[in-house]
């Protein structure tokens, strides 16, 4: 072949090739770091007093109290280091995440309705949030009620805020069932952004996984949403209710299987596959102000055993590559951040962080893959596990377990996300 031939051959494949690549651009996008920061979605219903659960956390000392427990004795029962337990309760972050519930939570009935609307709208317009992302579950697309509570909130909420200051990080749609469902979900949401003045694609999305079929068109789902998805939510009730499971039992390996799927659907959209809720709640099985030793001793046990399910659970999960989990309970938010700090140790991120330098300063002199760590833990680092690395540590940034200047330096993070996280 004559050389011209060849560079013919060669321009229209970059040509191709850039065409190409134009295409996988358009459709992926950097996840906002505060994003990241999901590890907890504590759920509560949107009537009555919902701001009440944003100091969940502040309470667990009352309620471990009230159990004649302590962190300690908590921690030895689990068989972990107390360590993570206290961090969690000296932290001033707050939760993670907290999301206000029109729909399972709430009655079926027009009155219910209402009163959740009510106070979802007073909770998002007055609460102090700081960093905690603000979410709202609406009625889903088969409650005659869904229309009312995506217009009304949303609208409601905005008063005269300006839109950097627009209270909502996202709807949580339950019940996804096809990508049209969500498709006709992000359209209300952006005739609800051009009267509000807000940019396109502000109010972000993310959807509840709970039937087979949810399961089966993951990414039909993923792809309606679009940039504006942040998140992927695993419902186990009403999917093990779906397929007809014997039991809801969070270990199922059909649920596992579900749980994969949904990660790998999530990992394919760069966002946080969330964890669904471990049911078995801390609470007495007395209650009352005389209670008799044997009494309170059942109270505690019982309160004990649901505390290891629940971290059990959420150890679980992030083994399968979960993010995130929600919880409906002050004591459960506790132990899946514990759960979740405890799997990032300094001494691992110490060592994370070496192993980046490491690789950064191979790649300078000249070298495609070096050996890093130490002893044991030593192993070959090239591109693809220096990117692992790196999200780990992202995600450390996220949660307030890196210092924002150590993740801004090794380009973790951006200029505007060090800005963020210094400012909260």
């Amino acid at each position: 072949m004559q050389q011209p031939e060849t560079d013919l051959i060669a321009t229209a494949a970059r040509a191709s090739r850039g065409a190409l690549l134009a295409t996988y651009r358009a459709s992926q996008f950097e996840l906002p770091l505060r994003f990241w920061r999901q590890q907890v979605h504590f759920t509560t219903p949107a009537s009555g007093r919902p701001e009440k659960a944003l100091s969940a956390l502040a309470g667990v000392p009352r309620l471990l109290a009230r159990f004649e427990l302590t962190v300690d004795a908590v921690a030895a029962h689990l068989g972990i280091d107390p360590a993570p337990l206290h961090a969690v309760l000296a932290s001033d972050t707050g939760l993670p995440a907290l999301l206000l519930d029109a729909e399972d939570a709430v009655a079926a009935t027009a009155e219910a309705a209402r009163q959740a609307r009510a106070g979802a709208i007073e909770c998002f317009r007055k609460a102090d949030f700081d960093r905690t992302l603000r979410l709202f579950r609406p009625a889903g697309i088969g409650l005659d009620g869904c229309v009312d509570d995506l217009v009304e909130v949303l609208t409601a909420v905005a008063g005269q805020a300006a839109p950097d200051e627009y209270p909502i990080d996202a709807v949580v749609w339950p019940k996804a069932e096809s990508g049209q469902e969500i498709a006709w979900l992000c359209e209300v949401l952006g005739m609800i952004e051009r009267q509000l003045g807000l940019p396109a694609g502000h109010i972000r999305v993310q959807f509840l996984i709970e039937s087979a079929r949810a399961v089966e068109r993951l990414t039909e789902l993923s792809d309606a949403a679009g940039t504006r998805l942040t998140g992927i939510i695993w419902g186990i009730a009403d999917y093990s209710a779906d397929v007809g499971l014997p039991e809801i039992r969070n270990d199922h390996p059909v649920c596992d299987w579900a749980r994969c799927a949904l990660v790998n659907a999530a990992g394919a959209c760069g966002v946080p596959a969330i964890d669904s809720m471990t049911l078995n709640y801390p609470t007495p099985l007395h209650r009352g102000e005389e209670l008799s030793p044997s009494q309170r001793a059942q109270n505690q046990a019982k309160v004990l055993a649901a505390l290891q399910q629940v971290y059990t659970d959420a150890r679980h999960g992030m083994a399968l590559g979960m993010s995130g989990k929600w919880v409906g309970h002050p004591l459960q938010a506790w132990l899946v951040l514990a759960a979740y700090r405890e799997a990032l140790p300094a001494a691992r991120l110490a060592r994370d962080l070496a192993e980046v330098e490491a690789y950064q300063r191979a790649v300078m002199a000249g070298s495609g893959a070096t050996i890093v760590g130490e002893g044991m833990q030593a192993y070959m680092a090239d591109r693809a596990s220096d990117r692992h690395v790196r999200s780990r540590l992202r995600r450390a940034a996220a949660w307030g377990l890196l210092p924002a200047a150590d993740a801004a330096r090794l380009g973790l993070i951006s200029a505007a996300e060090c800005d963020e996280l210094g400012a909260g």
